[in-house]
């Protein structure tokens, strides 16, 4: 069962988050992100931080996730968001062989939960206080959970040899968070951001939570919280008119406490991965709809009781004002 409860976090890493600058959008311009991307890994960071490879068909996995994200500029200094990110996994497989049934046909395939929220420009040329070097911004809001799935029809799909899931990828409870914002800028062409996220997710139904655990009574599961740091140094130039590159290299840690039953800790449930993402952006600024494209790479350096899971994927983000 241990290893069951393990899995449920190991995939909050499938698919990326992304973060974001000090910077609000501009009164009555809505922003719409689509962000396809693909995730591997072959190697995990086992309960003593050590890297252990995964031998092939032996439960290496790769996946392909669709996220997506809404934004509206309300005021100059205030931004409201409904952000899907990670969306959906739409297609995921674990390299077991056909003797391994049923794992064989074991996914991850599903919605993850939505933040919905704002973000308010404190600091910064048009926040609250006006200031032309510093840009401090923050963000409040709540963790929608998409449903949790259907455990007695998963069994029955692994019993028929159909495609099945053992776990959800992500948490399915309510929650509450909180982001923060930094940006020192060096000049017109260069700054450093830094950002943290802080999610506090509320006990969930024991039994909701897996198929190991469906039938384990109604004790309460604890999650805990999540809590992300990332330092990003960030560099953008015009490259000619209307037209905007950026190059920046984020580095990101994230970690969680041991999760609960009831208030009974499960040993050796605690996470953390320190990863670095490079990525290149263009963004097209005098097209008939403004469009910003980023390439990114996610790769992992450092962490426990997590995949080394890589991932590669495209942000699309295109402007509309009304």
């Amino acid at each position: 069962m241990k290893k069951i409860l393990v899995l449920l976090f190991l995939f909050a890493f499938v698919a990326p988050m992304f973060a974001d600058d000090a910077l609000v959008l501009p009164a009555r311009v809505i922003r719409i992100y689509m962000v396809p991307s693909y995730s591997f890994y072959k190697a995990g960071f086992d309960t003593d931080g050590e890297k252990q490879d995964i031998e092939k068909e032996n439960g290496r996995f790769k996946g392909v996730n669709l996220a997506a994200a809404l934004e509206y500029g309300i005021t100059d200094w205030l931004t409201a968001a409904v952000q899907w990110t990670p969306g959906w996994n739409i297609w995921s497989k674990f390299d077991y062989p056909e003797a391994a049934a049923p794992r064989d046909k074991m996914t991850v395939n599903g919605p993850y939960d939505i933040f919905a929220g704002a973000k308010v420009q404190i600091l910064g040329e048009k926040g609250l206080v006006y200031n032309d070097i510093m840009r401090f911004a923050m963000a409040v809001g709540a963790i929608i959970p998409m449903p949790s799935s259907d455990w007695e029809k998963q069994a029955e799909k692994a019993a028929d040899g159909d495609p099945w899931k053992a776990v959800d990828p992500d948490k399915h409870t309510f929650g509450i968070g909180s982001r923060f914002y930094f940006d020192y800028v060096l000049n017109e062409m260069f700054y450093i951001n830094l950002y943290s996220e802080f999610k506090y997710f509320f006990p969930k139904a024991y039994e909701d939570v897996s198929m190991a655990t469906s039938s384990g009574g109604a004790d309460d599961y604890k999650y805990g919280y999540d809590l992300t740091l990332e330092v990003e140094p960030h560099f953008e130039t015009m490259v000619s008119d209307g037209i905007r590159l950026g190059v920046a290299v984020p580095v990101t840690y994230v970690m969680t406490p041991e999760r609960k039953i009831d208030d009974t800790s499960i040993d050796d449930s605690n996470t953390h991965i320190l990863k670095v993402g490079p990525n290149v952006s263009l963004f097209l600024m005098n097209s008939p709809v403004p469009l910003e494209f980023e390439l990114f790479y996610s790769l992992p350096l450092i962490g426990k009781n997590v995949k080394a899971t890589n991932t590669i994927g495209l942000q699309v983000k295109s402007y509309l004002k009304f």
